[in-house]
């Protein structure tokens, strides 16, 4: 039977299995049935082959932390600049007086700019919105100044109407430079979440239309495992399948958050679908609410934040993931110094050693089960044809190993061009190490074996890990290495800190060099 609104067109087959079979003498009611569910699996393939996500997205909390950095340092260099024309290039000769309206402008300017909600970031906010609002900060914190400065100044108060009208404009035009980026990436969807939606509710539905035309969030489709009730479009969101079909999807990567829109007096069903999503690496919510939205006075963001539930994955914590960053831009960059000489000697020896590139790059899983591509010194003969062919890890006496090969991968210095990967963002130098797409251990899909493997990817692979200095290195050719090594990474993820880092990478060499057990 077919559903009266188009736009939830669903399917019946219950229905269509009961039909009195038509057309050729060889067809029957199974056979149009089967063709309806092939029928159905291609459409359903070809419309997750064409979903697409927004890349490259701005976090819009940092997007706001940074330009308020950005106003606080232009407003101190706009007072530095005032106190030197005032002065005359004599800062230290200028009266009290004169100094307070300028200073006060530096520091008053951000509090009003914040108070005014300049530094929350909504895509849904016209840019002439954010426009008058910069006008209204900038002009009013300058004339509080210039009313200042005739009590404090009266006999400097043109050269300090000068300094406000300049000031004023400067920050209204930074501000104007904003809005024009923000208006930008909001067009582009980059300042909005991707997520997907597990289950056709009457909730799903809601979230949906409270989304249209917001730009708040990125609904990218939505999954259900009940496929005879699943409409193919619900609200304008396709659907793309089963959950089983979720874990199989090549944008996966670029999802942020799973949305379980299931509700929650469903205990059973909310349970299964939740120990099936705890394995992906995104973050994984329970919408508890959504009655009652209003889009003027709540950001649709907040909804999918904060009346939710959080089942799996951490909350985004931006204070950790900045000073990681920096971290590992200031240590990756002095390693990186230091170890150029030897990287060069390295690369003229394997050229020298055997015929072929002395680079190996290869596809390998990043954050979020993003491919990478990873550098290594290669350690193994040149074959052209490596990437058409089955992957197989490294074993004992390897003859695909070259002499320079096997002394390389025993100390570990084939692995040093990754410094780059760090200096590119791509890697840590610190975090779970990086496996190739594929990777089996004993025959089986490394990823089937451990319930929690897709966790490791909730932070950026690492050129080092907790894993490595406790021993487990190298190849995984049996389950209980591979659950080993898991369960080191995801004890890192819980733990990771800029002093448990900086304890790892002072272990890993004494590490390295007194393994004498693992094949690498």
């Amino acid at each position: 039977m077919l559903a009266k609104n188009r736009e939830d067109f669903v399917v019946d087959y219950s229905a269509n299995s009961n039909r009195t079979p038509s057309g050729p003498a060889n067809d029957t009611g199974e056979d149009i049935v089967r063709a309806q569910h092939d029928a159905a699996k291609i459409a359903r393939s070809q419309i997750r082959a064409q979903a697409r996500a927004p890349r490259h997205r701005v976090n819009r909390k940092a997007l706001g932390r940074t330009l308020q950095s950005i106003d606080i340092f232009a407003g101190a260099l706009l007072a530095v600049v005032g106190v030197i024309a005032i002065s005359g290039g004599q800062p230290g000769a200028v009266p009290a007086g004169e100094l307070f309206p300028i200073v006060g402008f530096a520091a008053l300017l951000p509090l009003m700019l914040s108070t005014l909600g300049l530094y929350r970031i909504e895509p849904r906010h016209a840019i002439i919105w954010r426009v008058t609002r910069a006008i209204i900060a900038t002009a009013s914190v300058g004339a509080t100044m210039l009313i200042a400065g005739f009590g404090t100044a009266p006999d400097s108060i043109g050269i300090l109407a000068i300094y406000c009208v300049v000031a004023v404009s400067a920050m209204t035009l930074l501000h104007m430079v904003y809005a024009g980026f923000i208006g930008h990436w909001a067009k582009a969807g980059r300042l909005a979440r991707n997520i997907i939606l597990v289950g056709a509710t009457p909730n799903a539905r809601k979230l949906i239309m409270a989304n249209q035309g917001s730009g708040t969030i990125n609904v990218v489709g939505y999954f259900d495992d009940r496929k005879s009730r699943a409409p193919t479009q619900l609200a304008g969101t396709p659907y793309l399948g089963t959950t089983d079909d979720l874990f199989n999807w090549s944008v996966l990567p670029d999802v942020d958050r799973v949305v379980l829109t299931v509700t929650p007096k469903a205990e059973e069903r909310v349970k299964h679908l939740l120990e099936k999503l705890r394995a992906l690496p995104q973050q994984v919510i329970l919408l508890l609410d959504i009655n009652g939205f209003n889009p003027e006075t709540t950001s649709l963001d907040d909804i999918v934040g904060v009346h939710t539930a959080r089942m799996s994955g951490e909350e985004e914590n931006l204070g950790r993931v900045f000073a990681k960053r920096v971290q590992d831009i200031v240590f990756a960059s002095l390693m990186t110094v230091a170890a150029l000489p030897v990287m060069a000697l390295i690369a003229l020896l394997v050229k020298l050693d055997s015929r072929g590139p002395a680079l190996f790059v290869q596809k390998r899983e990043g954050f979020n089960g993003r491919p990478i591509n990873v550098y290594k010194f290669r350690t193994m003969r040149h074959d052209p044809n490596a990437q058409s062919k089955k992957l197989r890890q490294v074993e004992l006496n390897d003859p695909r190993v070259t002499r320079l090969g096997g002394f390389l991968r025993k100390t570990s210095l084939d692995e040093l061009p990754q410094l780059f990967n760090v200096l590119a963002g791509s890697m840590s130098l610190v975090g779970p190490r990086p496996h190739a797409y594929g990777m089996r251990t004993g025959g089986t899909a490394t990823a089937n074996l451990v319930a929690e493997y897709a966790h490791r990817h909730r932070v950026k692979p690492g050129i080092t890990g907790w894993a490595q200095i406790n021993g487990s290195r190298g190849p995984l050719h049996t389950p209980e290495a591979a659950r080993e090594r898991i369960k080191w990474d995801v004890d890192y993820i819980a733990r990771s800190g800029f002093w448990f880092d900086l304890w790892i990478m002072i272990k890993t060499v004494p590490a390295l060099l007194g393994d004498r057990i693992n094949i690498r």
